[in-house]
């Protein structure tokens, strides 16, 4: 069959659209973009790695004019702009910032503010306020690449949006504050090396026109978790194999409160989510606790509408290791207690010991070892104050011991046998607080198997830490203060004490936070009765949440703390304690 003429030309044409639309054939460079330009030029550029210098001096820079930089994430920066008017051209009322992420497409910069966004929303890189000026404060002229009369400028906050621009054949110049995120919404990981690029666009979104544009690239600082605490913790780790890995539960941002596993290979200093795309369905971290047993940890989550079971199979794990196994299995629905709580230990032979809230009372359910769940056992409350806060740990031939607080600002410790039975209370303290803030006023519980011991931490009200030890057959003996100095209770959304404890050897170690100045300190118990002076671990940032484990085979503490993010995300960092410190 013959063509007429013209198709020959047609086919070949629609041949090399397709090619194009499939990514076939040459591709199209970043300069090669075609867009129609706004009339307004972009003449300058300059970026602060100092966000909290005033907006009109001349010091905090990143590099000099018109020179991308590298910055880290989560630590807030500051870009500077100027911009030239030609005196011809049509009136351009206003512009916006945009970026784009390693080369992809442009993308609006829209508002979050760092660390905690009551927007609600966490993107890859946004908008935040500073306390370095006011929302549109004037700019004085610090940038040099215009030869133009000054007109003015501003300062902004909080919004990807500019104000008006001033008058024709004039330059101006304009700075936000930004922050680069580690994890955004969807749990979005923003990696060491990224790129962000930076425009600005007018009104009509029209790309103004410049000989060079900023670009940030990201950097991960060492021991830099990012992401946001669950509310009221247990145990979350750092969990240790064999092999030296780190794991940590959390998750990326207060606005995407997903459940995931972040593991370091190198000792804490980098870490990374693992079987991301497997995590559980089931958010927000209200109450949670986990255990490990046979190269897995389990979890047990509380949220309003119940608690729930995860697993997470670590490197120790003999067929299927760094992946996510037991998801959103349904435990209890004890009904919504004032605070979500729980508590989990894990059995020599796998069973596990699952405690958690109720409207009135604490519950615990026996999980056996092929993986069903036992009938719910009540603790009783011999007052009928509601119960909370509790803490257990694993002892001698399994006997779990397990502490809890009363609303009357009492605290009590009891054991759950290796067949199920709970012993008689016995009493631990009268002195915690009585707010609903008080009820986690115990900390997690450490058991020395040297001498079969178990060490119970509490805070009293009047903000002093205090010990109390049972001897080899589960009787108290008299309590001894840990630390003179206040520790915080409920330092961010928490109901809970700033503490935490582990065993190392035959010593007790606890990290606390100073209440009113958010310092970290430790102090250690190495006989019954004495306490080490504290010691200052962080004094640098506002620490508000603290977690440990022992690390190193033993030889260190390692701890991830929240070093200030008021409810929000991105603070979560690592650190050690050494054994012999």
């Amino acid at each position: 069959m013959r063509y007429p003429p013209v198709l020959p030309y047609l086919v070949l044409l629609g041949t090399l659209l397709l090619l194009a639309g499939t990514g076939c054939g040459t591709a199209t460079s970043e300069s090669d973009e075609t867009e129609d330009g706004s009339p307004a030029r972009q003449t300058a550029f300059r970026v602060r790695s100092d966000a909290d210098v005033g907006l009109n001096a001349n010091a905090g820079w990143a590099g000099a004019l018109n020179e991308s930089v590298t910055l880290p994430v989560e630590t807030p920066f500051r870009l500077r702009f100027e911009v030239e008017t030609p005196l011809d051209a049509p009136f351009v009322e206003r512009f916006r910032l945009q970026y784009r992420h390693n080369g992809g497409p442009w993308r609006p910069v829209s508002a979050a503010d760092f660390p905690y966004a009551p927007s609600e929303v966490t993107p890859r890189v946004s908008v935040v306020s500073t306390t370095a000026y006011e929302d549109l404060a004037e700019a004085a002229d610090l940038l040099d690449g215009s030869t133009s009369a000054y007109a003015g400028g501003k300062g902004v906050r909080l919004t990807g949006q500019g104000p008006a621009l001033p008058d024709h054949g004039v330059q101006s110049e304009w700075e936000w504050p930004l922050v680069i995120r580690r994890y955004a919404d969807g749990a979005v990981t923003n990696e060491e090396g990224d790129r962000f690029s930076f425009r600005l666009v007018d009104v009509k979104g029209r790309p103004l026109a410049a000989d060079t544009s900023p670009t940030v690239t990201a950097t991960v600082p060492p021991r830099l978790l990012g992401g946001t605490f669950p509310e009221t913790p247990g145990r979350l780790g750092p969990w240790e194999t064999s092999d030296g890995s780190l794991y940590f539960l959390m998750e990326p941002a207060e606005s995407y409160n997903k459940l995931m596993t972040v593991k370091s290979d190198d000792g804490g200093q980098t870490w990374r989510e693992v079987d991301g795309a497997h995590r559980p369905a089931s958010g927000d971290l209200e109450g949670f606790a986990s255990a490990v047993h046979d190269g897995t940890i389990h979890m047990l989550h509380q949220i309003d509408a119940g608690v729930l079971h995860h697993s997470f199979r670590t490197a120790d794990h003999s067929t299927d290791p760094d992946t996510w196994n037991v998801r959103d299995d349904t435990v209890a629905t004890p009904g919504e207690p004032p605070v979500q709580v729980t508590t989990l230990t894990a059995r020599s032979d796998g069973s596990l010991v699952g405690m958690y809230g109720g409207p009135e009372h604490i519950h615990y359910k026996i999980r056996s070892p092929e993986g069903t769940w036992g009938e719910e056992t009540t603790i009783p409350s011999e007052t009928g104050d509601p119960l909370s806060g509790p803490q257990s740990v694993r002892g001698a031939d399994d006997t779990v011991h397990l502490a809890y607080t009363r609303r009357d600002g009492t605290a009590w410790y009891r054991r759950i046998r290796p067949d199920g039975r709970l012993t008689a209370a016995q009493q631990v303290s009268s002195n915690l607080g009585t707010a609903e803030t008080d009820v986690g006023s115990v900390l997690p519980l450490v058991h020395l198997p040297e001498t079969n011991t178990t060490t119970i931490l509490y805070r009293r009200a009047d903000s002093t830490l205090w010990a109390r030890r049972t001897d080899v057959d589960g009787r108290l003996r008299a309590p001894v203060q840990v630390t003179e100095r206040a520790v915080v209770q409920s330092a961010v959304d928490s109901d809970q004490v700033g503490a935490d404890a582990v065993a190392m050897a035959s010593s007790v170690h606890v990290l606390f936070i100073e209440n009113g100045t958010g310092h970290l300190y430790h102090t250690r118990s190495d006989e019954p009765g004495t306490w080490t002076p504290a010691t200052l671990q962080v004094d640098s940032l506002n620490v508000q949440w603290v977690r440990g484990r022992p690390v190193r085979q033993g030889d260190a503490y390692g701890y991830v703390y929240d070093a200030g993010s008021n409810g929000g995300s991105g603070m979560n960092r690592y650190g050690e304690v050494s054994e012999t410190h």
